[in-house]
């Protein structure tokens, strides 16, 4: 479909649901200087409509503005971290791969200049993690971002905030049924003084597996789900008292195992010993990514669950061509149902509260036909009237 130089997260997103795909191993890469770099020529014309923030439609009682537009230094905002009631940390895959601080007030300063293993899902190590206290853990590209190929992300970094440099804890090992362990998708840390603590907890979505990082930097599986009954696993998020983890799904179309339904994609509550709850927490999703509770402060939609929902992903979708603009953030009603809080994106994945405002993460178009990455990921913030 397209060579080896164009950008691994293209790679994710094409396998990320080919479970059974052997040919999709995760290894260090002999040479990844290889590779030559085309500009793509596009119009000004096209060009602008690519960099261009979508128009969105809130739910009533919200407002919102741009926090970091487009043609910023962030090509990917994936995931990011919230660091205190300012700043959050947000990796991005993009370009060479890289971690930013980003203040409430639009202020982007880069934290990590990443040259080989491109972070994307991003958490902060807890007490409980000992001499790793306070340090970034991403997952992150196995290779290099225009010379991964056909690679998947599996590799997990270790990133020392201090001094930008990274670290590889460890590439996902195989599952229990000997599927290599590829596709990883969210990270995060369980609680403290919870079931679930001492642990970072990690979603693979191409095997379906939930795997486990102790403080000894072991790596290992912990449950692989059942595609017809659970789904595959994307977001990951605790329940206020810690004593449930919250797990978003999405199902593969029975005609096609390598698709997934537009919704039927759900979160399901799982505890500490990996037994699912019977009924779902919330229905009605597609691909279901960050979850976060909003605080009492959040008007209506306090103590909601707050979750992201790329739709569609558009990584075969040529640059100069327009995408759908199907990705949503939803909350979560008392009865599982969904509440529309923004329509019109491309591709959400992060959500999470600064203080009481919403701050949201698109990677756009997140195009990989051509050979040139552009700048047109962006954050939205968003705030109660």
């Amino acid at each position: 479909m397209v060579s080896s130089k164009h950008r691994s997260l293209h790679a994710f997103f094409a396998c990320i649901f080919l479970a059974y795909a052997m040919s999709c191993f995760a290894s260090e890469p002999e040479d990844f200087d290889n590779w030559t770099e085309l500009p793509l020529s596009v119009s000004q014309e096209t060009l602008d409509r690519v960099l261009a923030v979508p128009n969105v439609t809130l739910a009533p009682g919200l407002l919102s503005r741009v926090l970091v537009p487009t043609r910023s230094e962030m090509f990917d905002p994936f995931d990011f971290y919230v660091l205190d009631d300012k700043r959050l940390w947000v990796a991005d895959d993009g370009k060479n791969g890289a971690v930013y601080e980003v203040h409430l007030d639009g202020t982007v300063k880069l934290l990590a200049d990443i040259k080989k293993h491109a972070p994307y899902a991003i958490d902060v190590a807890p007490a409980s993690f000992g001499e790793h206290a306070g340090q970034i853990y991403t997952i992150a590209f196995a290779r290099p971002e225009k010379a991964g190929g056909w690679e998947l992300p599996n590799a997990i970094t270790r990133i020392d905030p201090k001094s930008g440099q990274d670290e590889v804890v460890c590439f996902l090992p195989e599952n229990a049924e000997r599927i290599p362990g590829s596709g990883g998708f969210f990270a995060r840390f369980g609680p403290e003084g919870s079931p679930f603590a001492g642990r970072l907890w990690l979603t693979a979505a191409s095997n379906h597996t939930i795997y486990v990082i102790t403080p000894d930097d072991v790596c290992k599986p912990f449950r692989t789900l059942d595609l017809d009954q659970n789904g595959s696993p994307r977001g990951i998020a605790f329940t206020p008292d810690g004593q449930s983890m919250l797990v978003g799904v999405a199902a593969p179309t029975p005609e096609n195992r390598n698709k997934t339904n537009r919704g039927g994609g759900r979160i399901i509550k799982m505890s500490a010993d990996g037994t699912f709850s019977k009924d779902p927490v919330a229905t009605g999703l597609h691909e279901p990514g960050a979850m976060a509770y909003a605080p009492a402060t959040f008007g209506r939609f306090g103590g909601s669950i707050i979750v992201s929902d790329s739709g569609e992903w558009h990584n075969d979708t040529v640059a100069t061509e327009p995408i759908e603009r199907d990705g949503r953030v939803y909350r979560v009603m008392e009865d599982g149902s969904l509440e529309t809080l923004i329509s019109g994106l491309a591709n959400p994945v992060g959500v999470g509260f600064v203080g009481n405002r919403l701050v949201v993460s698109d990677i756009n178009g997140d195009f990989h036909v051509g050979t040139q990455k552009f700048p047109d990921g962006f954050m939205l913030e968003l705030s109660v009237e």
